[in-house]
């Protein structure tokens, strides 16, 4: 009986540890499983990450390709030469621009410095009263004029006139009334007052910076260029007036 009863218990025993090395087969086997499938996620998951990095650069590469052609359009001069163009007009003067050479460059802003050569003259008598090529001491340099603009560091035509010209550009500029020196004129060049002036101006060079005053710094400008203009019919009016370029 003895016998019997050990043969069944090793029976039993060896069924047991069949059972429990299936079951870690088992286990094995899950674990593997679940390692393979996180794997899929992973991969998965970095696919997907890949296909939106390579989306993105797309993008990126047409929106960069898209603003190149538009600068390089913008770039490409559309005005003629010889032709009047109205810059600027008020109630007590106008500002106009007639190119004689073209510019290939670009356009300032408001805020930037540039660099100029101008020769200014009276409309009516063709008379010149400044010029920047011209030397006023033996041995000077002849320097360009420079200045930043839309701020009212300049007459009021110079802002707007060398805001429309591009980098390059020679342009005749007229300025009338408001847009020049008004009832003011200016004595130390010989400007009596309401005189229609022309200048030529070229746009040799333009800064990268943009620097603009602050409110209060405008509010200080505003205050000190308040001039009495009258125009050619007499009305008198307070108008904003910028100081002299010279």
């Amino acid at each position: 009986m003895s016998s019997r009863k050990r043969k069944r218990d090793d029976e039993e025993s060896e069924e047991d540890s069949e059972s429990e090395s299936d079951s870690s087969v088992e286990k094995v086997k899950k674990k593997k499983k679940k390692k393979e499938k996180s794997k899929k996620k992973k991969k998965s998951k970095e696919k997907k990450k890949d296909k939106k990095k390579k989306k993105k650069k797309k993008k990126e590469k047409r929106e960069r390709k898209d603003q190149e052609l538009a600068e390089f359009k913008s770039r490409i001069p559309t005005e003629k030469i010889g032709i009047v163009k109205l810059i600027e007009q008020e109630a007590f003067g106008v500002c106009e621009k007639t190119i004689v050479k073209l510019g290939a460059g670009r356009k300032p802003v408001k805020g930037q410095e540039v660099k100029i050569h101008a020769k200014g003259r009276f409309m009516k008598s063709k008379k010149k009263f400044w010029d920047t090529r011209e030397k006023k001491q033996e041995g000077e340099k002849i320097k360009p004029y420079k200045f930043r603009l839309g701020i009212g560091k300049v007459i009021k035509g110079w802002d707007a006139g060398v805001l429309s010209m591009r980098l390059g550009e020679v342009a005749k500029i007229v300025c009338t009334g408001s847009y020049a020196y008004g009832l003011k004129g200016n004595q130390k060049w010989g400007i009596p007052p309401n005189s229609d002036l022309e200048f030529e101006i070229e746009l040799l060079a333009i800064s990268d910076d943009v620097k603009l005053p602050d409110k209060f710094e405008l509010m200080k400008q505003k205050v000190a260029n308040k001039h009495t203009f009258l125009d050619r019919e007499g009305m008198g009016s307070m108008l904003s007036f910028r100081s002299a370029p010279f």
